[in-house]
């Protein structure tokens, strides 16, 4: 788990960001991402199929590690299970970013991998231009949110031109009993300076109980003009006007899907989510650059 700098605590207050040009709030929740939104991706070809099933090999691995853990889970429970690994997620990813160097990869996921793996040092040997990679994890669904934060927080600190997020998820778990139905898929963030679709101010609200919410999230939007979409953990009936909720099956995809069809110029989107186990609730808002007006 990466944290980028401190968090915002629910009772901090944030100005609002005001349009020089207009003096009226631009509805973002914090400093923009100095790059923009390039392009998104969402479930390259073959990234929804299943990546084969596990080899005897592998699957002995496995099963002693469960018996280190105190499983009681032999070869033959892996033996005959069919996944798609993160690494076969990323893999037809490459084709669509390779036309141009990359300086940093940010992975984000909600479920682990299906098995052992490493899809951001494929990923780094795969793309050109040699970047950086970070994965960020055990953070719920807020962990879309803080990859962001890491993106900006580099981008501000270095000369980077070109930065991939990708959020990932996968539904075969290595655990017994009890499991949650998780689909698979993948929504890809490419971030440049030159981008087209939009600014992005993220921030990440910690220590917010679940009865707080969705009175932070409204607080924190309360200048914020456009289109919003929330997490499974947020009713959309409480929230605010035009708030949709994304498929709980896909927790740290499902969100991101609907900037998929976004052009440049587009109005304003706010996506915020709520991870009630962390007690973290994250926002995104993606706009039209201060100063060029939404279409």
């Amino acid at each position: 788990m990466y944290v980028t700098g401190d968090h915002a605590r629910p009772d901090a207050h944030r100005p609002a960001v005001v349009d020089a040009g207009t003096g009226r709030s631009t509805g973002r929740v914090g400093p923009t991402t100095p790059l923009r939104l390039a392009r998104v991706i969402a479930d390259p070809a073959d990234t929804t199929g299943s990546g084969g099933r596990y080899t005897p090999a592998l699957a002995g691995y496995l099963a002693d590690l469960a018996r280190l853990h105190g499983m009681r889970r032999g070869p033959d429970d892996f033996a005959g299970v069919a996944r798609t690994t993160f690494t076969d997620l990323v893999r037809p990813l490459v084709a669509e970013v390779a036309d141009a160097p990359v300086d940093l990869i940010v992975l984000a996921h909600v479920t682990p991998d299906a098995e052992p793996g490493w899809p951001a040092s494929f990923l780094t040997g795969a793309l050109p231009g040699e970047p950086l990679a970070f994965a960020v994890a055990d953070q719920g669904v807020v962990a879309p949110f803080t990859a962001l934060r890491v993106a900006a927080a580099y981008a501000r600190a270095d000369r980077i031109e070109r930065v991939l997020v990708v959020l990932l998820d996968q539904g075969t778990f290595l655990t017994a009993g009890p499991l949650p139905e998780v689909g698979v898929g993948l929504v890809a963030l490419v971030l440049a300076r030159d981008g087209t679709l939009g600014e992005l101010s993220t921030q990440v609200v910690t220590g917010v109980t679940p009865p707080q919410a969705r009175s932070v999230l409204a607080s924190s939007l309360a200048d914020f003009a456009g289109t919003s979409a929330t997490g499974a953990a947020l009713s959309p009936a409480t929230g605010p006007q035009g708030t949709a909720r994304h498929p709980g099956e896909l927790p740290a995809t499902g969100l991101w899907r609907g900037l998929t069809g976004r052009a440049a110029g587009a109005g304003p989107v706010a996506l915020a989510d709520y991870e009630p186990a962390a007690r973290c609730l994250g926002i995104c808002v993606v706009a039209p650059p201060v100063g060029e007006p939404a279409s």
